[in-house]
């Protein structure tokens, strides 16, 4: 309300206030103007999506992976798409950033317009438990709704896992009439999460698709839907990655697509930016990762044990105003798996920074970590650990290009960061 004026002065025709002032051009009072907004939307536009298969991808952890790699086989079939979600918006091969997992209702509808007007016939959308509980998806309706996974995460927002799963819930029951549900069978909330008679499991027990064996690293396995057996091969690696790829698979086979066909592109597609990005120095790797709650950093460290045979390193740290019942089970997890960790920033907003480190260390009996508050400082004393056939993850930020302190966005991010050490090193 404190730029109306400017707002006029630049040319609006038409105000919406909660005010109850009237204005020099035609004004508009509602009780809440967020609300006007949304119903707004819905009535004009909603029904611009109806010729769309909109896919809708939901779960604490595998959304983005499993929502871009959606993106990029329809893009490997030459099918106009689209996706939203964590990484920002990309439809065909363009690119424009957004703000959160799940864009507001304004910038989400614009999003969609602008696919649309694109050519394209297929939008992946990442749903966050928050984004649906806050509207910023209302109005559409779902060709397919996604279940990934839920672990503990959000609880300062949502307060129980209950509530949270309940959220998650809110995509399920915009399915259309016709609409499926591919749902993870093995999670614990997966019977949760099903569209009534039409829907596909998949795990690896008793589901429609099966993972039937695979090699140590769950880069290479194989696959049962129907009465075939099918094999996968990967650049991704992991049991957690293995069910976002049948995820995927789920999805293209209800579109329609040759499963065979499919199954050939899988070698090609790369990692969403953030995740996994492995960087190579000297005979060590560096692994740059997203990764943020217990359950993603415990699937992640179990993951790459088998990466290296000298020592694991693991930086991270806990973001602020956050839940913080997260912090302790995040310490006890990676002093489990790692050989040595530094705990540093990660985004703390407006929390002391000690604070979080002191909740992440909470009842941690361990000599075997440090603490670099400065996170460019911390990933500096990694990469200088790193010996003989050693790892290092840099945990928690992934694609992220800022840290947050209270009000101020530092440009910060970690894969940039690590390879400009590496290129001084080489200069050295």
């Amino acid at each position: 309300h404190n730029y109306v004026d400017e707002a006029i002065k630049n040319g609006a025709t038409t105000v919406i206030v909660e005010n109850n002032k009237k204005y020099s051009v035609k004004t508009i009072n509602v009780n809440n103007t967020n609300e006007y907004l949304t119903n707004f939307l819905i009535n004009n536009y909603s029904k611009e999506f109806n010729n769309l298969k909109i896919i809708g991808v939901t779960g604490t952890n595998g959304k983005t992976t499993t929502a871009y790699m959606t993106y990029q086989l329809l893009r490997f079939l030459n099918v106009n798409a689209a996706y939203i979600g964590t990484i920002g918006f990309f439809y065909n091969d363009n690119f424009e950033k957004t703000l959160n997992t799940t864009p507001d209702i304004l910038n989400t509808y614009k999003c969609l317009l602008k696919a649309k007007e694109n050519g394209c016939k297929f939008i992946i959308l990442e749903a966050s438990s928050i984004g649906l509980m806050e509207g910023r998806l209302a109005g559409l309706e779902y060709d397919i709704a996604v279940f990934t996974n839920l672990t503990h995460e959000h609880l300062d927002y949502h307060k129980t896992m209950t509530n949270y799963r309940l959220a998650k819930y809110e995509l399920f029951k915009n399915l259309k009439s016709n609409g499926y549900a591919i749902t993870n069978i093995d999670d614990k909330y997966g019977k949760y999460f099903t569209g009534g008679k039409k829907t596909i499991t998949y795990g690896f027990n008793n589901a429609d698709i099966k993972c039937v064996s695979h090699d140590k690293t769950y880069s290479k396995f194989s696959y049962k839907y129907g009465e075939q057996v099918y094999e996968i091969t990967s650049k991704l690696f992991g049991k957690y990655n293995v069910y976002n790829i049948m995820a995927s698979i789920g999805v293209l086979v209800n579109l329609g697509f040759d499963i065979n066909e499919i199954n050939r592109i899988y070698p090609n597609l790369s990692t969403p930016n953030g995740r996994i990005n492995i960087i190579n120095y000297k005979d060590n790797k560096i692994i740059i990762d997203y990764a943020h709650t217990p359950d993603g950093i415990k699937q992640i460290l179990s993951s790459v044990m088998n990466m290296a045979n000298g020592k694991t390193y693991v930086i991270f740290g806990c973001p602020g105003q956050r839940d913080r019942s997260n912090r302790p089970m995040i310490g006890k997890i990676v002093n489990k798996y790692a050989d040595y960790f530094i705990i540093t920033d990660d985004d703390p907003h407006y929390e002391d920074e000690m604070r979080i480190i002191n909740d992440i260390t909470k009842n941690l009996k361990s000599n075997k970590y440090e603490i670099i508050v400065d996170r460019k400082k911390a990933i500096a004393k990694g990469i200088n650990l790193l010996n003989n056939n050693d790892l290092l993850l840099i945990l928690g930020k992934g694609h992220e290009n800022a840290i947050v302190i209270k009000d101020k966005r530092i440009p910060h991010n970690d894969y940039n960061y690590v390879q400009e050490i590496i290129k001084n090193k080489s200069c050295e």
